[in-house]
C-alpha cells in the first residue's frame, strides 16, 4: 500500500517495486481516513508512506499502522528528511526510509522489508511448534509409569526435567534430583555405576 499524494511518485514508486517484487498489486491513500480503511479491507503486506502530506503525516501513518497491523512493515519515502526526523521514524516502528531523489534504493527496501517479515514469521511459527513439543513431552513424561528425564551436560550436568513416576519409584521428588545432580548416580548399585557414567560419556 501506497500512502501518498502525488499520483506521478507513486507511479515512480510502483515501478521500482514491481522491478524487485514482481507482480505487486498497489493501493495508494492520501488521507488518515482512506489509509484507515486500506489497513482493515486492503490488508496490505507493506506501507510505503510520504513523510509530508497534506490530509496527514507519516508519523501518523506509522503510529496508526503500530496499533492497528503491528506486524506490517513500514518504509517512509519523502522527499527529504532530516536526521533526528529519520531517527524518530526508526524508534517509532519503521523499518527503513528512503529518500525520493534515491528512489532506485526502494525496491530493494521492500524485498528487504519483507523477508524481514517473512523471516519473523517463520520464528513465531517455530516457537509456537517448540512450544507445543514440549506440551506434549510433558503430557507424556507426566502420565508415564515409567522414570523419564532429561539431563543437560553443558555447563555443568544436572537435571532439567524428572518425571513424577520418580517419587513412586526411588522414594525421591523431582525436587530431590533437581537439587542434587548426582543424586542419579547415587541411587544406581556401585558396580553399575560405570554403565551410567559410559552411556552419559557417549552422548
Amino acid at each position: 500500500m501506497l500512502a501518498e499524494d502525488l499520483i506521478s511518485d507513486a507511479m515512480l514508486a510502483e515501478r521500482e517495486v514491481s522491478t524487485a517484487l514482481g507482480n505487486v498489486k498497489f493501493l495508494r491513500v492520501d488521507t488518515r481516513e482512506s489509509f484507515i480503511e486500506a489497513l482493515k479491507e486492503f490488508s496490505p503486506d507493506l506501507i510505503i508512506s510520504d513523510y509530508n502530506m497534506p490530509a496527514f503525516t507519516g508519523m501518523e501513518a506509522l503510529k496508526i499502522t503500530r496499533e492497528m497491523s503491528p506486524d506490517t512493515p513500514f518504509i517512509v519515502h519523502t522527499g527529504s528528511i532530516n536526521e533526528d526526523t529519520a531517527v524518530g521514524c526508526m524508534k517509532a516502528g519503521a523499518v527503513d526510509y528512503v529518500l525520493k531523489e534515491n528512489i532506485k534504493r526502494l525496491g530493494i527496501a521492500a524485498k528487504q522489508a519483507l523477508e524481514f517479515k517473512n523471516n519473523q514469521k517463520e520464528k513465531i511459527l517455530a516457537r509456537e511448534a517448540l512450544k507445543e513439543s514440549e506440551s506434549r513431552f510433558r503430557r507424556l513424561a507426566e502420565n508415564a509409569r515409567d522414570i523419564i528425564y532429561r539431563i543437560e551436560l553443558q555447563p555443568a550436568i544436572r537435571f532439567s526435567y524428572v518425571s513424577p513416576a520418580v517419587t513412586r519409584i526411588t522414594g525421591y521428588t523431582p525436587e530431590d534430583h533437581y537439587n542434587d545432580p548426582d543424586l542419579g548416580n547415587k541411587l544406581v548399585h556401585p558396580e553399575d555405576r560405570h554403565l551410567l557414567k559410559g552411556m552419559i560419556d557417549g552422548i
